[in-house]
């Protein structure tokens, strides 16, 4: 009980915060998957059987909860629009579905210790039946296989094993098949569910929605998701990395905007798998710009292929990224390409403005800087935004106090926008708080879907 009286004043400190609704909203999905969670602890401690000891209920209870993250996991992987303002965002959405695989993958270990040691049937494999026996096999391959997951979305494992972006996607699909694992060996073993029909009723419910959420994604959302045809009508390569695409629509175009991302997929010989991407602005014929650094292979090989004429397929938009959420006061921070969404607010339609915009565009050197005369352009058309480069190499890396001694004195009422590489977002996001920016007045966008 302590514990839901610490959700209600966490949630009364949101409700009280002077912000935007929809910063408040992306509070209530995480919020809801703790009370869920809560819940189940609650259930199964006052449905369980009675010859059932606490100490073996304690272990079930941990793989519940474990194919409870899973499912949730399972839920988030199929990029519906619907949740997005419940989490905050896609990239939110990918940062929640990593932390659910990774503390099921945690919890899993101390469900099989325990359970191990409380059921005595468990200890000689000649005595377990055909069920038991597939049950243990697949409680196996659940836990095994979601630990290789999450080993090969590790950018460094990723790297040593050659796995690559495309590979990742194709074996990133096989995830419900753990699910599925992990449930029947739920039904195959837990004494628990198996002498409540109470518990098994709501075990099934659980699984049942993040198995149909599986099937959901690989039978219908990817035949169904928002999809919109486009033409490549510009290529321009500002850097030996940067490249800079100009899509015009060939049919309906979908309603997108700066800041928002979408998922590009590009046709023709040199056929290119979806990867996202922000908006870096949009005109009112619909076309659409967004630019690319090259990372990996995909975007390499783009940057040397790509030309005026291809078909591309867009899918989206996608994000919350929206400095209308913040207040009159703000600060934009981009990081070489996460100068992307900036463009976008600057160079898309029209929409109330913030009192005062300082903007820092943070690259290695000042040849990097290459949307530069685009945010100076943007810069002298409008009184409310002070532009200041930053080149880290002459300058050092961009800091709280260099931020405080350009822009003026960052008060609790200032909203932060940062877009760019995860080590200068985590850190300047660290410093923020530590100069006593609200973590909810510190906005950033995350590309690390992987």
């Amino acid at each position: 009980m302590a514990f839901l009286a610490a959700i209600a004043i966490y949630l009364a400190r949101i409700l009280r915060r002077p912000m935007d609704v929809r910063l408040k909203l992306r509070h209530v999905g995480p919020v809801a998957v703790v009370v869920g969670a809560v819940a189940l602890v609650l259930a199964w401690d006052w449905l369980r059987p009675a010859d059932i000891a606490t100490s073996y209920l304690f272990g079930e209870v941990l793989g519940v909860l474990a194919v409870y993250l899973m499912t949730w996991t399972t839920i988030l992987a199929t990029r519906l629009t619907s949740l997005e303002r419940w989490f905050g965002g896609l990239d939110r959405m990918y940062f929640w579905h990593r932390l659910y695989a990774i503390s099921a993958m945690l919890l899993f270990i101390p469900h099989v210790l325990v359970t191990g040691r409380g059921n005595a049937r468990t200890n000689t494999p000649q005595d377990l039946t055909f069920s038991e026996q597939a049950g243990r096999a697949l409680g196996v391959l659940a836990f095994f296989g979601l630990i290789a997951f999450i080993l090969i979305s590790l950018a460094r494992v990723s790297r040593v094993l050659r796995v690559n972006y495309r590979l990742w996607l194709i074996l990133h699909r096989f995830i419900g098949l753990l699910l599925l694992a992990a449930v029947l060996h739920g039904f195959a073993l837990d004494r628990v569910i198996g002498g409540s029909v109470s518990l098994k009723t709501i075990y099934l419910i659980i699984s049942g929605a993040g198995v149909l959420a599986y099937g959901y994604d690989e039978l219908v959302l990817r035949r169904r998701a928002p999809m919109a045809d486009y033409l490549v009508d510009a290529v321009l390569r500002p850097s030996p990395e940067v490249t800079d695409i100009v899509l015009t629509p060939t049919g309906d175009r979908p309603p997108l905007r700066g800041g928002q991302f979408v998922y590009l997929s590009v046709g023709g010989e040199h056929r290119w798998r979806e990867h996202p991407f922000s908006v870096a602005g949009t005109s009112p014929d619909g076309s659409v710009r967004l630019t690319v650094r090259s990372l990996g292979r995909d975007t390499r090989r783009m940057h040397e292929n790509l030309h005026p004429g291809l078909p591309a397929v867009i899918t989206g938009p996608y994000g919350m990224f929206d400095h209308t959420v913040g207040g009159p006061r703000q600060i934009w921070i981009a990081g070489g390409i996460g100068v992307a969404p900036f463009l976008g607010w600057l160079t898309t339609e029209r929409v109330p403005e913030p009192e005062r915009i300082d903007l820092f565009y943070s690259t290695t050197t000042e040849a990097d800087a290459v949307f530069l005369p685009d945010l100076g352009a943007a810069a002298e058309r409008l009184p409310n935004l002070t532009l200041h480069p930053v080149f880290t190499r002459d300058h050092g890396r961009l800091t709280v106090d260099r931020i405080s001694a350009l822009a003026g004195t960052l008060d609790a009422d200032t909203h932060v926008f940062l877009c760019g590489p995860a080590a200068m977002v985590d850190a300047l996001g660290r410093d923020l708080r530590r100069h006593g920016i609200p973590r909810d007045y510190i906005h950033a966008e995350h590309f690390a879907f992987r």
